[in-house]
């Protein structure tokens, strides 16, 4: 058993220091030293986040308090309802995949998780964007509200009163550098955190292979108990110290670079609730709106295209010149190993599939929080083999289903270049996702469909986002929808539930505020700020 006495973090940007504050936060007494250099640029240009870094921004049991206006308002990231897709499936057609939009079943049949409000949807052939979170990125709106006597409005038309307006789902979008930096300040002014301006030349074992110190470029020799890499794509630790792999996803994902760019905002520049993401004729395009820019740019194939032909293409869809900010190579996987001894990795370093659903910050928080929850205490057992295995084995799986996930945005009908006919070929699907594909042939899906989904309840992706994309891109049939609803004579009992909720989300947007309006009046509005997300 060894005493966590010292944490050692190398590498900063939002990965490094969002791992600081996480173990800052929830751990009691271990020294944490971040080693990090502003020689290495932060690959971020502009990103955004599922409720994970929510969650952790506004954590009120911790040792760092954050108050989430002043994060706002130092680091002019916005609040993100979801994602937009438009021409994924269909030039021209775009459909909303919100955050948050979990389905509660009152009814608890035939299971407390069984959707048949999607299901009734995919039923009816209609696009499942009539409800809150929907209809608010739609209108652009904030779930931001004034408590009057209005409110007895609910009590007519909830039903049952079960009806949930807390939105405790938002997510950001961030300017990466800026929430860096702001989080890096509120975590180093904290009497156990120190933090080295330096890099890392070596290393220093001990004889059964366990991390002892580094050392850095001006000669200092770090010693610590534990050791987290944050270095990203050059996985300092995680990949040259240990007889560790990687496994690529380069034959399932075809995308690998990324031209990233800034558009200035103007005076009349709308300041989406969601970010945009736009299927190209090589790849797709993101956009995401902050208070003082849009982050954009487009991730594409060099198989098919090049750099220079990618940026004209751009070019001309935007008719503006752009002016990138880098060129991004990057190849989609994971590390075989996310824990080796006393080494766990986070962030690039552990992984990367693609900007797309912003999964890669929602892993960053997500494999530190599982392993400080459910793994870490004050005396670890690191020779415990089947402790580091069990770990390694629920992130790996996680890693795997996103890479699914991402997977199905590209089974399209979409035929207009090499690169949609490469990328929709069912070549490139693994063999989980060809057998989730042939069971929702004759139902629709169901939790216990996805890795980890029921045993592991920290992986925060599963049925719901599953089903926005899948009816997005229409690949549910809905005679399987509505014989299934038929077995269980839930169509009639959707179909009122459905017509009771549409008053009760025609009132939230009509009293919600502008997007706009809220970013313009920011400081009025965050005085009384405990009424946004609130019912």
């Amino acid at each position: 058993m060894k005493k966590i006495k010292t944490i050692v973090i190398v590498g900063g940007g939002t990965a490094g220091w969002t791992t600081a504050l996480n173990f800052l936060q929830k751990t009691l007494n271990p020294k944490i030293i971040v080693v990090a250099s502003k020689e290495i640029p932060i690959i971020g240009v502009g990103e955004s986040t599922t409720g994970r870094m929510n969650d952790l921004i506004n954590l009120t049991s911790g040792f760092v308090k954050i108050d989430e206006s002043d994060f706002l308002r130092k680091t002019e990231s916005t609040f993100k309802l979801g994602i937009m897709h438009s021409d994924w499936h269909t030039v021209g057609k775009s459909f909303t995949s919100p955050l948050g939009d979990e389905f509660l079943n009152t009814l608890y049949y035939p299971s407390g998780s069984y959707d048949y409000s999607k299901i009734w949807h995919i039923a009816k052939h209609l696009k499942y964007d009539s409800y809150q979170q929907s209809q608010l990125m739609l209108n652009n709106k904030l779930p931001y509200f004034e408590i009057t006597n209005d409110c007895n409005y609910f009590k007519e038309y909830n039903y049952k009163g079960k009806v949930d307006f807390k939105f405790n789902h938002i997510a950001y979008h961030l300017d990466t550098y800026k929430v860096g930096q702001y989080i890096k300040e509120k975590v180093i002014s904290h009497n156990r955190v120190s933090y080295f301006d330096d890099t890392i030349i070596s290393v220093k074992k001990n004889e059964n292979g366990f991390l002892e110190s580094i050392t850095t470029q001006t000669g200092k020799e770090i010693e610590g108990d534990f050791f987290v890499d944050c270095s990203g794509f050059s996985r300092i630790l995680i990949e040259k110290e240990f007889n560790n792999n990687f496994i690529s996803y380069e034959n399932e994902l075809l995308v690998n670079r990324a031209l990233p760019f800034h558009i200035k905002n103007k005076e009349d520049t709308i300041i989406n609730n969601y970010t945009h993401v736009t299927a190209k004729k090589y790849g797709w395009m993101w956009d995401i709106p902050l208070q003082h820019r849009k982050g954009c740019g487009y991730v594409y194939s060099d198989s098919f295209i090049t750099p220079e032909k990618a940026q004209q293409e751009i070019e001309k869809d935007l008719g503006c010149k752009i002016i990138p900010q880098r060129d991004i190579k990057f190849k989609a996987g994971r590390m075989e190993k996310i824990w080796c001894k006393n080494v766990i990795s986070t962030g690039l370093a552990s992984g990367f599939v693609e900007p797309l659903e912003a999964t890669s910050i929602h892993m960053t928080v997500l494999q530190i929080n599982h392993f400080i929850e459910q793994y870490y205490s004050e005396h670890m057992n690191f020779n415990c083999e089947a402790a580091v295995t069990q770990y390694n084995n629920e992130i790996s799986s996680i890693w795997d289903d996103i890479k699914d996930f991402i997977i199905l945005h590209y089974i399209t009908p979409r035929n207009d270049t090499n690169f949609w006919k490469e990328a929709s070929s069912s070549k490139r699907w693994s063999k989980n996702l060809k057998n989730k594909l042939e069971i929702w042939k004759s139902r629709m899906p169901r939790t216990s469909d996805y890795q980890g989904a029921l045993s592991n309840s920290f992986y925060h992706l599963g049925n719901t986002l599953w089903y926005q994309i899948l009816m997005g891109m229409n690949l549910l049939d809905n005679k399987i929808a509505e014989k299934e609803l038929e077995t269980f004579n839930l169509m009639n009992f959707a179909e009122n539930a459905h017509k009771e909720r549409l008053p009760i989300v025609k009132w939230m947007v009509e009293n919600s505020v502008d997007n706009n309006i809220f970013y313009k009046n920011l400081e009025m509005y965050l005085k009384d700020y405990k009424k946004l997300r609130s019912f």
